[in-house]
């Protein structure tokens, strides 16, 4: 069988007033890294820019007329084993399993909205276009990475992290193995569901709308200030209604 040619990057497209890209030059990485520094490192400033930054695309959202950048992803797609023991997420979590299996996948990192833009519903419709076009450029069987909760302790987010135990937990031959010092378990009694949801990032509260899983364990990461779990969404298994939103938005 002829191999077929990789995928070729989505184009950038508009979303109402916002325009939607992947970084192509060094004034737009400075936005990016902006973004993130400002989300990521706060107040202890700093880059945020690490060395698996050149191994990666870079979405960027601007508001138009005035090219304000007001969000920002970082992606990589790993299609195999070697791809995924080097990338961000095999730092913090095994991934043997899904390098055995030859799954195609999207890895998502580094997403931050503008801190005064937070609230805008339209900045998080435009980054799910945007990831939903290139992972359908991509062909990623699975999207996947670190949802984070800010704040490294764990007893913080206890309600949710038992939330999760009880509902999300991935299936056992595709959810990654501990490998990282850093690594807890999920608490196991579980929380009155409204109270917990509350307390989920947005962002993970999307993933799960889309059928997502998470690891059996969280990673306390202190370099950031914040506790994170492995999230992936198997592309295959997305709600027929929720993935016809998804493609309504992408324009797909």
């Amino acid at each position: 069988m002829r191999n077929q040619p990789e995928p070729q990057p989505a184009q950038a497209f508009s979303f109402g007033r916002l325009q939607v890209c992947l970084v192509s030059d060094a004034q737009q990485m400075r936005d990016v890294q902006s973004l993130r520094a400002a989300r990521f490192r706060g107040k202890r400033g700093g880059s945020d820019l690490d060395l698996f930054d050149p191994l990666c695309q870079h979405l960027l959202i601007r508001d138009q007329p005035a090219g304000n950048a007001v969000a920002a992803a970082r992606l990589r797609v790993l299609s195999d084993p070697q791809a995924m023991a080097t990338s961000y997420t095999a730092q913090f979590y095994d991934l043997t399993h899904l390098g055995a299996r030859g799954t195609r996948l999207l890895e998502i990192g580094r997403i931050c909205i503008a801190d005064d833009r937070r609230q805008d519903p339209d900045i998080l419709r435009a980054l799910l276009a945007g990831l939903t076009r290139h992972a359908v450029a991509a062909r990623a069987e699975m999207l996947m990475g670190c949802a984070s909760f800010t704040g490294a302790d764990p007893v913080r987010h206890a309600e949710a992290l038992a939330y999760l135990a009880a509902n999300h937990i991935g299936p056992a031959d595709l959810r990654p193995r501990r490998r990282n010092a850093l690594a807890v378990a999920l608490p196991g009694d579980a929380p009155e569901a409204a109270v917990a949801l509350r307390r989920i990032p947005p962002l993970l509260r999307m993933y799960l709308g889309m059928g997502g899983w998470v690891s059996d364990h969280a990673i306390c990461d202190p370099d950031l200030d914040t506790l994170h779990v492995f999230a992936a969404v198997e592309t295959a298994r997305i709600p027929p209604a929720r993935l016809r939103v998804l493609q309504a938005l992408a324009g797909t």
